[in-house]
């Protein structure tokens, strides 16, 4: 219940202030000394009214403040990455209010990107994209499995939460995360970067900027490798505790990434390439949610690449942006389903994709107060599946040597091919001085399940100088995957060609106050209703199997709180609180797994000559078992970190070291039924890393 997660969060309140008295040693709260201030090319040194005004791309396809945007949305740039010590995507986003990050059992243990309370095991409702275009394997709808994002070569995240699919098209659902990778104006020559700490993790990176003969160059690449937290035991798994499972025993989370961007500009002209490659991953604790020593693996390869030509004023008034686009994933997964001594049941299902297409969009200028915004693209989707697997229908040796039974009917998926017409129409009108609405209407045609029309309408009005009011209405679309529709000869899952998109309507109210220059405060009010979400549905007796369905519909509703003050020169503070209830809309049963309240709290304080101490606390509470789970509700849990960094400790040299969890708290996420005791977080860990410019 609500109340007692405020209650659960009262006792926590006393935990918070030890560690903001921690951070915040008595000096940080007086203005500095002459002399004592850092480098003004901190994003600390900003004034709020500065920060707001940083311009968002994602909400609109063009450059618009953030204040103004016609969505609730969130804009972390290099220089919140850098102060916070983040090392992954997923750190990043888990101080974003309305967002949690939590692994997911069903799914590889990739990470679950869980927004407002909307949620599936595997994730599919939050579109990735990378400079704008999406970054997920089409085959299943989601992102790479046990994505793991460094942060060394982002120059900003732009986050929505909240519908986007009048402007990016299907997958914008719970919301959209586009990130935006540094060019050459951001890196200014070459940096060098390695780190390393616990659980024998270390990465290397290296970056390079300039222009050279007109031409303007930034390239990127980051190696990452790590262990995993050999503490993180598992009591008992889906085979038992004791032999024949493996059970007590460790998660496997070892890693093995290789990431790399390159961006081109030469006059109109811009080529964009990036690479992600999670090349050795393990996948936690089983496919079947059984210890099998590690043996098991996923490996997922992703190229992205874009050539874009911009013509400003083409025509009196009018701007033309056309793209060309292209992806290709290799992807294949290991799986050792049980002990090899219990049952050696084996299989090696993978894919490779190629997809591409093209965009043309134009922008109207010509109309007074009116801004319209043209879209008009094709997009084509193909996959080739391959298995290999020793169990199963074709198989002659039951548990025998691994047999290769692509282009067989015995495969997982056929090969298939989605082909994509979209188009869209946006008109930003100034009403008034200071009030803007903006309307808007996109029509995807798919040529395997149907269309869909997503519009999405925006008032944002400067109700006083300080105070901006938006009202905000959106839907979205879920393209069903091809598994979701056409999976077969699998033993626990089937798809499904009826399926229909799933669809959401959200309705929002969003106050964004600056009490001062050095003071802000935002209100976020949603509510929000979905028709269709797909899940397997067990079949009638005597079957075993699930199949995919437009199974239950969902709503939900909620408020979110987040507030930012610049105590001092010296002395950043922010924090958001965030609450939802989210039900089935037949059965009213809360929807589970998901926080309830969650609470962030950062403190940044500057010291001495180049001398930074950062320092989050989180909170994550009021989280449900599933109708008929009997077991307590998830305990809820409090975690702080702590980041210390030197700019300049040599000449061209900062350092920077970070502890995570910093009390060892015994934090758990939700686990299957046949995990009893829950998925555990990593211990406490430590990193240090040494950044190299010239």
């Amino acid at each position: 219940m609500f109340f007692d997660s405020l209650h659960s969060l009262k006792r926590n309140i006393p935990a918070a202030l030890c560690f903001l008295s921690i951070v915040l040693p008595g000096s940080g709260w007086a203005s500095s000394r002459a002399g004592d201030t850092v480098d003004m090319s901190s994003l600390l040194t900003k004034g709020l009214a500065e920060l707001v005004e940083l311009d968002v791309t994602l909400t609109t396809g063009t450059l618009k403040p953030l204040k103004l945007a016609p969505s609730v949305a969130t804009v972390i740039t290099a220089a919140d990455i850098e102060a916070m010590g983040a090392n992954t995507l997923d750190e990043v986003l888990e101080t974003v209010p309305g967002f949690h990050v939590q692994p997911s059992g069903n799914n590889i243990f990739s990470s679950s990107w869980i927004i407002r309370g909307i949620f599936t095991q595997a994730n599919p409702q939050v579109l990735l994209l990378i400079d704008g275009l999406p970054l997920k394997i089409n085959t299943n709808g989601i992102k790479p499995y046990r994505l793991r994002m460094p942060v060394s070569m982002i120059s900003r995240i732009e986050i929505i939460r909240g519908p986007g699919s009048a402007v990016l098209g299907a997958d914008a659902f719970a919301g959209a995360i586009n990130i935006i990778t540094k060019d050459s104006t951001d890196i200014h020559g070459s940096v060098f970067g390695a780190g390393g700490g616990s659980f024998g993790a270390y990465d290397l990176w290296a970056q390079h900027g300039g222009s050279y003969n007109g031409w303007d160059i930034a390239l990127g690449a980051e190696y990452a490798k790590g262990d995993g937290d050999s503490k993180r035991l598992i009591e008992k798994d889906a085979l038992g505790s004791g032999p024949p499972a493996l059970a007590p025993g460790p998660l496997d989370t070892h890693y093995e990434t290789f990431n790399s961007s390159i961006t081109v500009r030469k006059e109109k002209f811009t080529f964009k390439l990036h690479n992600s490659w999670m090349m050795d991953n393990g996948i936690g604790a089983g496919i079947s949610n059984v210890l099998n020593g590690g043996k098991s693996n996923t490996n997922n390869y992703l190229l992205l690449g874009s050539l874009s030509y911009q013509e400003r004023d083409l025509l009196q008034d009018f701007d033309l942006t056309a793209t060309i686009h292209g992806t290709y994933v290799w992807l294949e997964n290991t799986f050792y389903f049980f002990p090899e001594n219990y049952r050696n049941m084996i299989g090696k299902p993978g894919v490779r994709e190629l997809n591409g297409g093209f965009e043309l969009a134009g922008d109207v200028r010509r109309f007074n107060a009116h801004k319209i915004r043209l879209l008009l693209g094709m997009s084509n989707y193909n996959i080739v599946p391959f298995q290999h697997k020793n169990y199963g229908p074709g198989i002659v040796v039951q548990f025998g040597p691994l047999v290769d039974i692509t282009d067989t009917p015995y495969v997982y998926l056929k090969d298939r091919h989605r082909r994509l017409f979209y188009t869209a129409v946006q008109d930003e009108w100034a009403v008034a001085r200071n009030l803007e609405l903006t309307a808007g209407v996109r029509y995807d045609d798919y040529s395997d399940f149907g269309s869909t029309v997503s519009p999405r309408i925006a008032l944002a009005w400067n109700t006083t100088p300080e105070l901006v009011t938006k009202l905000l209405y959106g839907r979205a679309f879920r393209a069903p995957s091809f598994g979701e529709m056409y999976t077969q000869n699998n033993p626990s899952i089937l798809g499904n060609a009826g399926l229909a998109a799933e669809i959401i309507d959200t309705y929002e109210l969003a106050f964004d106050y600056r009490l001062a220059r050095n003071f802000r405060i935002g209100l976020n009010l949603f509510e929000y209703r979905i028709n269709g979400l797909i899940d397997h549905v067990a079949d009638p007796l005597p079957a075993t199997t699930r199949t995919a369905r437009n199974a239950r519909d969902q709503k939900g509703r909620g408020v979110e709180v987040e507030t930012e003050w610049l105590a001092t020169d010296t002395l950043r503070l922010n924090a958001n609180v965030s609450y939802q209830r989210s039900t089935d809309s037949l059965t009213g049963t809360v929807v589970p797994d998901v926080p309830t309240v969650k609470l962030y709290a950062n403190a940044h304080w500057t010291f001495l000559p180049d001398w930074s101490l950062d320092g989050q606390y989180f909170w994550v509470g009021g989280r449900h078992r599933a109708f008929g789970d009997t077991r307590p509700d998830i305990k809820d849990y409090d975690l702080v970190n702590m980041t210390l960094s030197k700019k300049n400790i040599i000449k061209h040299w900062d350092f920077i070291a970070a502890v995570r969890n910093l009390f060892d708290t015994d934090a758990r996420e939700p686990g299957p039924v046949v995990i009893p005791n829950d998925y555990p977080l990593e211990h406490r860990s430590f990193r240090a890393e040494l950044r190299y410019k010239y």
